[in-house]
């Protein structure tokens, strides 16, 4: 009894034989031994992947779906974690038979632990603004007139968005905020944490205006990373009161997380900007600009309505053909060809002047 095999698999057995027999040839014209190869479809050569920057999106309607993709798992985490220290009340109950289910998940939403969504919805939003600004980088070093370099700007904003994220894993602010007071004596904000927020803003400042000035649509990507940066501020602030206000380890952390989505935010519109400046697509104008150009539209319309009243005054000096004629006057000037068999027509320049060859022959009489 014969068991009938797939024609999918005849094919691979018949592909696996033929890549033997030329393996064997190929052995024993050259005398080395070959690996034999792998069953891959044409488009598995790593020349024919798809790259990380044709991903991005690069159309309003795609960028408006990855916000909106970004934001709601931020916004309903947050909202999940401040519930109960904003209003008193928990948003799960860990009652019945699952209790420990429903006590790890609340775990889950706490925004004052490490492990919480938040926080890894921020390294999650972190890594990828990193990897964005690295995407962008590669893009802008092939521009033509930078002369000062200044993709290198999108570098430093990648490692400083990897610094950021880092920091909210391992103690890096109050690393650098004890050392700084220990080389200068002096005690800067709660612990010295004001060293720590110090350099960071004036890093961020620095490099956010180096990365986004030279851009031709820049309207977006600064309004975003603004957003990121008041964000950042507003959690600082909030560990800097610390104690004194109830909802303050609350707050910074939401702050965080929802800071690191507005960064990746930014780092999608700056990447929409750079794609579009390469494939030379114009720069929207500001309404302003758009308003102020509406007078000189305006100009040639009124030229042209110039013109052709011009145009009218001298066709009313043209006489006018009269289709009043009779039926004589009609044949009087039309003309006759033998070798047509019909009448032809003349023009309103023939008649007119036939018309004026008459009149002469008539004064001449």
């Amino acid at each position: 009894m014969s068991i009938a095999s797939s024609p999918r698999r005849d094919q691979r057995r018949r592909m696996l034989v033929s890549w033997k027999r030329s393996a064997a040839a190929g052995e024993s014209a050259s005398g080395t031994t070959a690996r034999a190869p792998a069953e891959y479809a044409t488009d598995a050569a790593p020349e024919r992947q798809r790259g990380p920057a044709v991903l991005l999106p690069t159309t309003a309607a795609g960028l408006t779906l990855a916000i909106i993709a970004i934001l709601l798992p931020v916004a309903g985490s947050i909202a999940l974690g401040a519930c109960e220290a904003a209003f008193g009340m928990k948003p799960i109950t860990a009652t019945g038979r699952f209790a420990r289910t429903l006590r790890a998940v609340e775990a889950c939403v706490d925004p004052q632990s490490i492990a919480s969504l938040q926080a890894w919805l921020g390294q999650l939003f972190l890594f990828a603004a990193a990897v964005i600004a690295c995407i962008v980088r590669l893009m802008r070093r092939h521009r033509r007139d930078d002369y000062h370099g200044r993709y290198r700007a999108w570098g430093w904003l990648a490692g400083l968005f990897l610094i950021t994220a880092c920091a909210g894993i391992a103690p890096v602010g109050p690393l650098v905020a004890a050392l700084a007071t220990d080389a200068t004596g002096i005690a800067f904000g709660p612990g010295g944490a004001g060293w720590w927020f110090a350099l960071a803003a004036t890093a961020y400042g620095f490099v956010a205006l180096w990365a986004v000035l030279p851009l031709h649509e820049r309207l977006g990507t600064a309004f975003w990373l603004t957003f990121a940066l008041a964000s950042w501020s507003g959690s600082a602030a909030a560990l800097w009161i610390g104690s004194r206000w109830p909802l303050h380890a609350v707050a910074s952390a939401s702050l965080w997380s929802l800071a690191a989505a507005f960064a990746v935010i930014a780092m999608l519109t700056a990447a929409r900007s750079v794609i579009r400046e390469i494939r030379g697509l114009p720069v929207r104008k500001p309404t302003a600009d758009r308003a102020a150009a509406k007078p000189a539209r305006a100009e040639p319309t009124a030229a042209a309505h110039r013109r052709r009243d011009e145009h009218v005054e001298e066709s009313e000096d043209v006489e006018t053909p009269d289709f009043t004629a009779t039926d004589e006057e009609s044949d009087e000037t039309a003309f006759t060809d033998g070798s047509e068999s019909e009448h032809r027509h003349l023009s309103k320049a023939e008649r007119k002047r036939l018309k004026k060859l008459a009149r002469m022959r008539e004064a001449a009489a």
